[in-house]
Parts: C-alpha cells; structure tokens; sequence
C-alpha cells in the first residue's frame, strides 16, 4: 500500500502528488477509459472527481484506485486537497540522494559509453577501425558512413529540428550508427564515445579518420537543383579546439545548464508550445555553430566526424535529466509533460506521430516509436559511464506564464525579452538573432536549420519561431530595442536580413513570476 506519513506542509505535482498515482493506478485508467493520470493537465481538470472518487468506501462503485489492496490514506486525502485548494502548484522536484545516485551510477548496460578523452589505447584503435571501415563502404551500403550521414541532411532529409521528435529521433540516430560501427569485423563491440563540452578536443580528432570527410557524390539540394557547395570532393571542416571550447563556454554551455534545472520536459526543450526559448535546443543550435561552417549547416552537419559525438553528448544530458527526475521509463516520464494537449505529449503517444523513420521502415520496427526511446538502457542497451555534467550553475526557475497557480511573486530586477512571430522560412540556413538597445549588441541567440526550410516537411511544423533574452531590467530600460538577423549564408540577403521580409516580428518585454 502506498502512505505518506505525514500531511505536507505545501503539496505540489512534482513534490508529491505525481506520485500518488502508481503504475497500475495509469495503466488500468489508459485501457479502460483513455484516462491519462500520469498528465498533470488531465489530473488538474478532473481534480474535483478525483478527490471524491479517492474518498469513496473501499466496496463503493467507481472508487479509486481500482486496485481495492492500495486505497489512499487519510493523509494523501488531505494532501491532494489541500493542493486543489492552494490552486493546483507544479513544485519542484526534490533531487535528494536518491536521484544523486541514479545520475552517478547508472544502470548497468552492454553498452557503456565514454568520454572521448577517456577512451584507453586499444579502444581508440577499434573507434579509427571502426569508422575507417564504415566510410570505405559504398553510398548506397545502409551501414556505411555517407547513408548514416544522408539521413540527417542532404540528400535523405529524414532530421527533426525544433519539433517534439526530436530528442528521441536523434537517440536512435546514435543507437543505430552505433550499429553501424559495429558492423565491421572485429568492431563488434565498440561503442560510440560522447564529447563532454568542458574538456579540449584530443588531438586525434584533427587526424584520420575523425579529421574530416569529403563527399564522394553531388548530393544537390533539397528542391533537386544542384548546389556547388554540396558537390563531389566537397571536405568538412571546424574550427581549432581552442576556438571551439572558448565558444562553448561563453555561448553553450548556459542553456544546456537552465535545462538540466528544468522539471518540465516542455521547458527542458524550450521553444516548443510557446515555452522560452532559453534551453537545450537554444543549447544544440548553438552548439552547431560554435563548431565550425560545416556543422553549423543542416544540410552538412552530419558528415563531420564530430558531429556524432557532439549529439551523443547531447542524448548523455537528456539520460541524465531523465536520471534526475525519475524519468527513465515511460510512468515517469510522462509525469513531467505538463500539456496533455501538448505536441510533446502527442508524440509520446501517438505512435504513428511518434514513429522514428527511416529506421522503423528499414528495420521493419513498428515498435520504433518516441514513447520507445524513453527507456534507452532497456531497449538499446545504452548507459553512459558518467552523468556529472559539470555545467554552470543554472540561472533559476524562468517562469513567464505560472498556470493554475494563485501566488506569485514577480522578479523586479529581471525581464524576459521576447523577439516573436519570426518567419524563419525566409532565410537560408542558420541565422543568428541579435538584440540590441540603442543600437549596441545586448545579446544573441541561434537558428540552425535547413538551406530550404519550406520543403522541410519537419520545419513546416514550426514556420514562425521566438527567441527569448532574460537580461537584467536596468539593461532594457531608457533605450531603444530592435532586432537584427544576420544569415550564416550570404548570398541572398548580404549581412542582414531586413526584418520587413521575417513578417516584422515584434519585441515583447515580460516580467519574470516566480511561484510561491
């Protein structure tokens, strides 16, 4: 039977009341009425019936749970009551020893992956055979280098970028080059390192293979014309190590920290439903250009060597958030998507929304879906050696919008800047936003994308996009706010796109709530 012992002081979603509901508690209400008491939307909009249904006798009809050997006790009771009455608060989740220990020890796996500063000798030599063997296979061999890379580019275009697919489209990306890799003799064991964006490349990644890749066919453009920049005999390239760790540390690193304190997976995302573009995909399109021309183009990204270790990075941090907020299969997680009405809680339950292609097709894995990857180390087998990101210290709750709750108190010495209803499909490539005040530079926030983002089914999803600024008020104030937008590609604007052509997006000044 599950009890509290005592009657919380100030009860909230995440402190207490998700947990309330048990596994069998939400699957039974799934199959037999399409309830779903994992959402905090659902269960605040049934509160009401909840409580009663929970007070009911143990022999009454329609009493929960419908397990009669775990009724709730007197003390949750009051609980979830007491929580209705105080306006239904999200709290934090408390991160005790208990999530400390999951995210220094993870589960045990077949597959460990390491830093690629930590990599031994032997397994370094495995790694270059690996990837040696992977790019001498031929463009059309499904293991080989160039279709690995094609999927995500040019000329496959099967990525998703600023969708809700794309965390767990990119953890099967990793999981399935992986395999890849392992299809070469004497490789069968190997496993893909990540990059810990705290530590200096090693030198090996400016040698072969890991240096760089030339193509070795015109792969053209996403309209079919030819582009003479995506042509045979094309080579990748990147900036310095040193370039790339001082661009990490003083552009990437910030929003990939505010997300990791982030107990909405909606908000750990960013952008996505309206929520502040200040997160971890604020964090990955930075990342992308803060490593050199050919990481900072979508349609390219893939073919530098790097950018297989750079996202299996990023699928370390979002193992590690999920490890922090008990997150790691599909009960918990779905207890930290806020929106039932969300796209984020569609795609993890809508399986034909939520299917990863091309794999699910190649692979002939129905079972392939987003709701699939939540559990990465029961069903890929994958763990990672070291959860300890070693980021900065994050910037605190970003509240804009504070829902059911009643108290707030507003933050008078920080806003939220918002740049919105940017029409992003006008620009070719990634961009870059800069706010500035009087004309002078106060902060800058990047776009990766696709050269041609309206025949980008996935860009389609998102045409308009935000950007988001938390500075301190006294920056803001007794000046005049605009915007710029400069293009990575050149060619059809110059320096500087004129914002009439974006749809004139405006500027919004918000303060910052915070709950209490």
């Amino acid at each position: 039977m599950l009890t509290f012992s005592k009657i919380a002081q100030a009860p909230t979603w995440h402190g207490e009341i998700k947990n309330y509901f048990t596994a069998l508690d939400i699957s039974k209400m799934r199959s037999i009425r399409g309830y779903d008491l994992s959402s905090y939307s659902f269960v605040v909009s049934h509160a009401p019936d909840i409580y009663q249904r929970v007070s009911l006798p143990p022999d009454a009809k329609g009493r929960m749970p419908m397990d009669p050997g775990s009724p709730w006790s007197k003390e949750m009771i009051s609980n979830f009551l007491s929580w209705m009455e105080a306006g239904y608060p999200e709290g934090q989740a408390p991160v005790g020893q208990t999530n400390l220990l999951k995210m220094s020890a993870s589960r045990v796996t077949g597959r460990v992956r390491k830093s690629l500063t930590s990599m031994t000798a032997p397994e370094l030599e495995k790694l270059k055979k690996a990837f040696t063997g992977i790019m001498n296979l031929g463009t059309l061999d499904l293991n080989g280098y160039f279709q690995n890379a094609a999927i995500h580019g040019l000329p496959l275009a099967f990525c998703q970028h600023h969708v809700p697919g794309f965390q767990p489209w990119h953890r099967v990306q990793m999981w399935a080059f992986e395999n890849s890799l392992r299809s070469i003799e004497g490789c069968e064991d190997v496993t893909l390192p990540y990059w810990d964006f705290n530590e200096l490349l090693p030198d090996w990644m400016y040698e072969a293979p890991f240096a760089s890749y030339t193509l070795p066919v015109d792969i053209g453009t996403a309209s079919g014309s030819t582009n003479p920049d995506y042509k045979a005999g094309y080579q990748t390239s990147r900036y310095d190590a040193e370039t790339i760790l001082e661009n990490f540390r003083n552009e990437v690193l910030q929003p990939y920290a505010d997300a990791q304190a982030e107990v909405w997976w909606d908000n750990f995302n960013g952008l996505l439903d309206g929520t502040p573009n200040l997160d971890f995909i604020l964090g990955h399109d930075s990342g992308h250009d803060a490593t050199g021309d050919t990481m900072g183009q979508q349609n390219l990204s893939a073919f530098d060597p790097i950018f297989w270790f750079y996202h299996c990075n990023l699928d370390r941090m979002w193992w590690a958030w999920q490890a922090k907020y008990n997150a790691q299969t599909v009960e918990g997680f779905m207890k930290t998507i806020k929106n039932q009405n969300s796209s984020s809680y569609l795609v993890f339950t809508n399986s034909a929304l939520g299917k990863m292609n091309p794999w699910a097709q190649n692979l002939n894995r129905d079972d392939l879906t987003a709701e699939f990857t939540i559990d990465s180390a029961t069903n890929f087998d994958v763990s990672y050696d070291d959860l300890d990101l070693n980021l900065p210290a994050s910037k605190g709750k970003k509240s804009l919008f504070l829902g059911m709750a009643r108290t707030f108190m507003a933050n008078d010495e920080e806003v939220n800047v918002r740049i919105s209803d940017l029409d992003r499909t006008k620009i070719p490539g990634t961009f870059k936003v800069y706010l500035l005040k009087d004309g002078e530079v106060l902060a800058k926030s990047v776009f990766f994308q696709p050269d041609e983002v309206e025949k980008c089914s996935n860009c389609m999803q998102v045409p308009k996009v935000h950007f988001d600024f938390r500075l301190p008020l006294a920056s803001v104030k007794g000046g005049l706010l605009s915007a710029r937008v400069e293009p990575n590609n050149k060619k059809m604007y110059g320096d500087t796109v004129p914002l009439s052509v974006l749809g004139n997006p405006k500027i919004e000044v918000s303060l910052v709530l915070d709950a209490i």
